[in-house]
């Protein structure tokens, strides 16, 4: 497919980067307003340092021609324009441009950021102007991204050009006249303590008069070895130590590098004498890593000792005759200071049988100290693992469970058992803990009282009382004390405290009824008092009503604690699919062990956390510029590369046992129903801290439940006889009718558990993107093939062959001060050019360049070109010149290096600084102890800093080096160091003993370092020396004559298994004649094998998989071997039973012959089942019909013995029997119309109020029609429908029953469910349809005589018109 920028190359200056396809026909009118905010999206991208593009480059002022003269100046200004710019002229406020021209047309100027400025429009234009003054300006402000300038002056062109980022001076600095010979000398050093202790030397010289040979010193102070030399100056130090320098005019720096001999304590000074200074500035670094120290001297602020700007952050001494240096040894690394700080975050489980705790602990932290954790008792430790890589659990000789731990930072994942509940360290672990936060996870039905012993426990009983809580129960046990007499204060105190963290119990209520009782009883008679009862009456019966609700639920999680309202337990049917591959981690791979017999070991680890970044290079210095000129060689020839085998050796040191079984361990719980607590300890937390957590068992809990209701039930009919004082004679009727009321309204209650067009903005926006995104080869868009440097004379000549994979700027070699840029050219022509903050630019079109630069050289003898990317290969060849910095065609680091040759008086070549240095070396010895033992021997180069030279080392005893080449003779190796090597190495073979001991050299031989990396199955006593642990091992930096000594023991394996299983589904759909099964198992192996698990008799295998890759099995012996890998796996095996559903069904018999945790089992069931009871774990359904029929039997009973109406008991029950299948509300509205009937055939209001009887028989009708066709709707609801026997309890419905259990050993529990056809369900419907239409006559009948009694309606009463009064006629 052919990509526009092919086609558009040709239109444009490679109009911005290349797109990932053609633009769409219809969308090519919209380029140009989609980019009409992105104008630079034509310009060439910018290569930064490294080849990565960061920005866009539109406007190229190149090359800046400047005419100056005492009335003014004229420019000339080459610019190219990618996209539409500001360009910068040059000239300011005080010099503003005139007359300015672009190809011969006026342009306007306008004031563009504080700088004159005009903008201009994509294009090659040649810009001119004048700048008028009446006295020439000193310097001119000329914007810094012109990349070139040329200035001529009064009419003479000014060879060395001086611009200071924006500012041109506008004339030659005039030389100084030639003074007399002179020479001013400064030394500042640097000493960095450490083994050996570096000492850097900076000479400063300030030269005039004649170029001449200067000796100087001795520059050493005693005790100190020089190790390099380099400035830009020809230099070499004596064998008396004593400095030789070729002086030359001007201002010159020379370093100096020096080891010590010994460890410093004393530095004293004897100035040699003129012209060297008789005071030197002295700047101090510590080593924490090897001491602290104090040290004593005079003191100088570093700022106005004018202390180089490296060196400035470390405090300054002034040294002289009279002055030294004391140093003082404090504290070495690894003495006091701080010692392990971890934190425990915990996730405690408790077992559903309410015995013993599980904990998945995850510790994070610094061990400083210690590199064994163990556990303290009755904390059982049953495996442990870090970032990708399982810990083997062993016995110390104490009998204490714990593991070997060889990393300083630490992410430590353990899995514990506690077996018992009661008093336990707070921790468990036998180390201080900074801080411990743990959640505890309880099963249904469990409260935590309190936990004695912790800091925090927001969430239990006794911490979430307030004051305010205890003020207002006290106060309604004072009012219930008040009303009812105080015995009563004490059952109301018994509600309250156990309703205080119950939802919905009705406290607030209850308090306003007695409130307004109380104050009914002491208001005298009248309408305060009638208006006080009626508002007591009013409160008590809201009070009743909310309670209805609250028992109703209460009552429910006293006979069924799983029905609490909690969040879904995990899946990991979600998770099967986003296994990761199996990780390469320090497993051993044959036959698990518990393949015959179950495991013993009881819990698992929780999921691992991110492993952590990557350990540093073992090799890497603590020093930045620790011998800088080895450092220099060591990065630019790449010759460390020895030393990254380190990697390997952490690695082989933290490599168990093979013959011992990691433990994996119990599945680890991940189980959440949110009854769940926090508990919280400040550090430090000791191991001898104990807590104890009171837990309310799920009996005791329940049993609570109900004395609640029981003290509420009291509560209120007592409440209910003072305010009604009718009733009180009445005691046993109200109680009994009252009583039927509140059963009849609990079981009535409902159960809760049921043409083209404008593209739209996104295809805008993706037009957009798609046109301004970056070029394909980014990052790496520009390379510099070669390069040739030319230099002669004045001049240093540079061509480079440049490879541009899209339109780029890319930025040119940097010559600095001494080598000033001069010209730039393109294939033969001008090149476009600007300047930015990272140098000089030039823009580049696709393809392959040939650019040429020239620099000026006329005043120095030494520059250096800085490379922000690096030719692939270079060629020099000079006259007069010598170039540094490369070999073999490369160059050895990003610069170069020019030196002039200059002639001696005699015609010889002056002596350079090149010299020899005493061999000095570094050695660092790691010992890994691992299944084998070994030493890796690495030495670091530190003088000579170049060259070769040889030398022999002393090997340790029982040391065998390794390899054919190896030198080895009277107990020591010989190591050669060619050219360009800035370290060596060698692994040997080191003999097992059950001790080590090593002894440090003097400073003068070598310095030597040792680590120790020890696999987890060893246990190490160190004595002797302090020692420092990080990512790499133990380290030990010894002073001279210092010994160490080591005991190596082997730690016992604690028994367990290298299997668990962290989660188990078990899901079964029973047909008629067979039964499918899943069966998921998430399984955690520490090495792989065949594992055998149990299936159920006679099942046949459908389908395996592990981790979604089909898996070829066979069953034997009702058995199947899995093949296991290590790590984490999902094994999915479908089978098939030959038996069907039936009247007690069975969820499948399975043994794992591993612990498991988590176990979900899912039963789905045909809907032509009946299900009349479940069975199983205590987490799982429950057939709430069976308690909602205790209740219909005992409001059954009271309706026939104190119901108005002629049915009897098994007319109640029968009429409940048949809605309660599926629909309460509708048997509750045939008994409240039943009752109507009967209080209306009890009760005949007079004859003086005929309307309300009227209205009475109205509303007595149309409740009857009503009920009458919820009758008859009831017997095609009860025939066709479907029953609904309440099922509910974890996400359970009547066909799709769910279990779940926390942990097994070995087999997993069954469930089951007893369930008969639906064809039973129907022909029971069918009888109680005949029985209903049956009883319905006898019901309308007596019903009709209810209604009609004393009358069906009553006709208004015409009204009596009496006759006027006739007058007598005798009157």
């Amino acid at each position: 497919m052919r990509r526009p920028w092919e086609w558009l190359c040709p239109l444009v200056l490679l109009v911005a980067p290349a797109m990932a396809q053609n633009v769409p026909p219809p969308l090519k009118d919209w380029q140009d307003w989609v980019l009409h905010d992105v104008p630079e999206h034509a310009c060439p991208v910018l290569s930064s340092v490294g080849g990565t593009t960061l920005q866009h480059e539109c406007a190229w002022p190149g090359r800046l021609t400047l005419d100056a003269g005492k009335d003014g100046a004229r420019f000339g200004l080459d610019v190219h324009v990618d996209g539409r710019s500001w360009i910068a002229l040059p000239g300011d406020a005080r010099n503003w441009p005139q007359q300015v021209s672009a190809n011969g047309k006026p342009m306007i100027v306008l004031d563009h950021e504080g700088v004159p400025s005009l903008q201009l429009e994509p294009g090659d234009y040649a810009l001119h102007g004048t700048l008028p003054w009446d006295n020439r300006p000193a310097r001119l402000q000329v914007p810094a991204s012109i990349g070139l300038v040329s200035l001529t002056l009064d009419g003479s062109p000014v060879a060395r050009i001086e611009r200071n980022d924006a500012q041109l001076t506008l004339g030659e600095a005039a030389e100084a006249q030639r003074a007399a010979d002179a020479l001013s000398v400064r030394v500042f050093r640097r000493l960095h303590d450490g083994l050996p202790s570096d000492l850097q030397t900076q000479l400063q010289f300030n030269v005039t008069g004649s170029s001449r040979e200067q000796v100087l010193g001795p520059v050493l102070p005693p005790g100190f070895v020089a190790t390099f030399i380099d400035g830009g100056l020809p230099a070499r130090l004596e064998s008396d130590g004593r400095l030789r320098v070729q002086l030359r005019p001007g201002q010159w720096t020379i370093n100096l590098g020096a080891r010590g001999t010994e460890v410093p304590k004393q530095i004293k000074l004897t100035p040699p004498g003129a012209p060297w200074p008789a005071q030197e500035i002295w700047s101090y670094a510590d080593e924490p890593s090897l001491r602290s120290t104090r040290v004593d001297g005079q003191p100088v602020d570093a700022g106005q000792a004018d202390v180089p700007a490296e060196w400035a952050d470390f405090p300054a001494y002034a040294l002289d005759a009279d002055h030294g240096l004391a140093i003082e040894q404090g504290t070495r690394n690894g003495e006091g200071g701080q010692g392990d700080q971890l934190a425990l975050h915990r996730q405690l489980w408790m077992d559903f049988e309410g015995k013993g705790f599980t904990a998945a602990d995850f510790l994070t932290g610094t061990l400083r100290r210690s590199q064994r954790l163990d556990v303290a008792a009755p904390w059982q430790l049953q495996n442990a693992s870090q970032p990708d890589r399982p810990l083997l659990v062993t016995e110390n000789g104490h009998g204490r469970r714990g593991v070997e731990l060889r990393d300083a930072k630490l992410q430590l994942t353990a899995g514990l058992r506690l077996p018992e509940r009661g008093n336990a360290p707070s921790g468990g672990w036998m180390l201080p803990l900074e801080s411990i936060d743990t959640t505890l996870h309880l099963p249904y039905g469990y409260r935590l009282i309190g936990a004695a012993g912790a800091d925090r426990s927001p969430d239990s009983w006794i911490a979430q009382w307030s004051l305010l809580d205890l003020f207002v129960v006290a106060l309604i046990a004072l009012l219930a004390g008040r009303m009812l007499g105080w015995p009563w204060a004490l059952l109301a105190l018994g509600f309250l405290a156990l309703a205080q963290h119950e939802q919905g119990a009705p406290r607030w209520t209850l308090a306003l009824a007695f409130a307004l009782a109380l104050l009914m009883r002491a208001l005298p008679d009248g309408k305060l008092r009638l208006a006080s009862r009626i508002g007591a009456v009013a409160v008590l019966v809201l009070a009743v009503l909310w309670s209805l609700p609250f028992a109703a639920s209460q009552m429910e999680y006293a006979l069924h604690p799983q029905l609490e309202q909690g969040r879904m337990f995990s899946s990991i049917s979600s998770e099967a699919r986003e296994v990761a591959p199996p990780q390469v981690v320090n497993m051993v791979e044959e036959a698990s062990t518990n393949a015959i017999a179950p495991a013993q070991v009881p819990m698992a680890a929780p999921a691992l956390p991110p492993p952590p970044a990557p350990a540093a290079d073992m090799m890497a210095g603590s020093r930045a510029d620790y011998a800088p000129k080895v450092a220099q060689k060591a990065r630019a020839t790449g010759s460390l590369e020895a030393i990254t085998v380190t990697g390997t050796a952490i690695n082989v040191g933290q490599e168990p046992d093979s013959r011992s079984v990691i433990q994996a361990g119990q599945g680890t719980p991940d189980w959440d129903v949110g009854n769940n607590y926090r508990l919280g300890w400040s550090g430090p937390i000791t191991a001898e801290q104990t807590t104890r957590l009171v837990i309310a068992p799920a009996w005791l809990v329940r049993l609570l439940r109900v004395v609640m209701l029981a003290l509420l039930l009291v509560m209120l009919g007592k409440l209910a006889a003072r305010l009604l004082p009718t009733l009180q004679g009445s005691w046993r009727s109200w109680r009994m009718h009252g009583g039927a009321t509140a059963l009849l309204l609990l079981a009535l209650l409902p159960h809760g558990v049921h043409a083209q067009t404008t593209p739209n903005e996104a295809m805008l926006t993706q037009l957009r993107s798609r046109l301004t995104e970056v070029p394909t080869c980014a990052p790496d868009c520009a390379a510099v093939a070669q390069a040739a440097f030319q230099a002669n004379g004045d001049q240093v000549m540079v061509d480079m062959e440049m490879h541009a994979g899209a339109s780029i700027a890319v930025p040119l070699p940097l010559g600095g001060p001494s080598l000033l840029i001069q010209s730039v050219s393109v294939d033969g022509k001008d090149a476009t050019l600007m300047r930015n903050a990272d140098g000089l630019l030039v823009k580049l079109d696709r393809g392959v360049h040939r650019v040429s630069l020239r620099y000026g050289a006329a005043a120095t003898d030494v520059g250096t070109l800085h490379f922000p990317l690096r030719p692939q290969h270079v060629v020099f060849s000079g006259n007069g010149w010598k170039a540094d910095g490369m070999a073999d065609g490369r160059l050895l680091g990003d610069s170069l290096t020019f030196n002039r040759v200059r002639a001696a008086v005699d015609g010889t070549t002056p002596a350079g600084a090149t010299q020899a240095f005493p061999p000095y070396v570094k050695l660092t010895r790691i010992l890994v102890l691992g299944n084998e033992w070994t030493v890796r021997n690495v030495v670091e180069r530190i003088a000579p800093s170049e060259g070769g030279f040889s030398l022999d080392l002393p090997l340790l005893p029982g040391e065998h080096p390794l390899g054919d080449d190896a030198r080895v003779h009277d107990g020591r190796i010989g190591i050669t160091f060619n050219a360009s090597e800035a370290s060596k190495s060698w692994n040997s073979r080191l003999e097992r003993s059950d001790a080590l001991a090593l002894t440090a050299p003097g400073l003068g031989e070598r310095a030597e370092t040792w680590v120790l990396q020890s696999s987890p199955m060893w246990h190490l006593e160190a004595k002797g020396l302090p020692s420092s642990q990080d990512e790499q091992g133990l380290r030990y930096q010894p002073l001279p004559g210092e010994s160490l000594h080591v005991a190596v023991t082997q730690p016992k394996a604690a028994a367990g298994d290298s299997l668990a299983f962290d989660q188990v589904e078990v899901d079964s759909h029973a047909g008629d004649r067979t039964t499918e099964t899943l069966l998921t198992l998430k399984a955690r192996s520490t090495r792989g094998g065949e594992h055998v698990i149990g299936l159920p008799k006679g099942a046949e295998l459908l389908e395996a998989k592990r981790d979604e890759a089909p898996l070829s099995l066979a069953i034997r012996d009702d058995k199947i071997s899995l093949p296991l890998l290590p790590g984490t796996h999902v094994y999915t095996l479908r089978l098939r039973e030959p038996e069907g559903v039936s009247f007690a069904v069975r969820t499948p018999e399975f043994s794992l012959n591993a612990p498991a945790a988590n176990i979900q089992l899912r039963h789905a069931l045909p809907e032509s089942r009946w299900v009349l009871w479940t069975w199983g774990p205590s987490v799982g359904p429950a057939v709430l019909y069976w308690s909602q029929l205790l209740v219909l039997l005992l409001a059954a009973w009271l309706l026939a013995r104190y119901a108005p109406t002629p049915l009897r008991f098994h007319a109640w029950l029968l009429l409940g029997l048949g809605f309660s299948a599926f629909a309460w509300g509708a048997y509750a509205l045939v008994v409240v119309w039943l009752i109507l009937l009967g209080w209306r055939a009890r009760f005949v209001l007079p004859e003086r109020y005929g309307i309300g009887f009227n209205l009475t028989q109205a509303a007595l009708a149309a409740v009857t029609l009503v009920a009458i066709a919820v009758l008859i709707s009831a017997v095609p609801k009860g025939l066709l429908g479907l029953p609904d026997m309440h099922v509910a309890g974890y996400d359970s419905t009547a066909w799709q029953l769910n279990w779940f259990a926390d942990q097994t050993d070995n087999a997993l529990p069954q469930a089951g469910v007893f369930s008969v056809s639906l064809w039973v369900y129907k022909i029971a419907m069918l009888l109680w349809a005949l029985w209903l239409a049956n009883a319905l006559i006898g019901w309308l009948r007596w019903g009709f005589e209810a209604w009609s009694h004393g009358g069906y309606w009553r006709a208004r009463k015409p009204k009596v018109v009496e006759p006027p009064v006739v007058p007598d006629v005798a009157e």
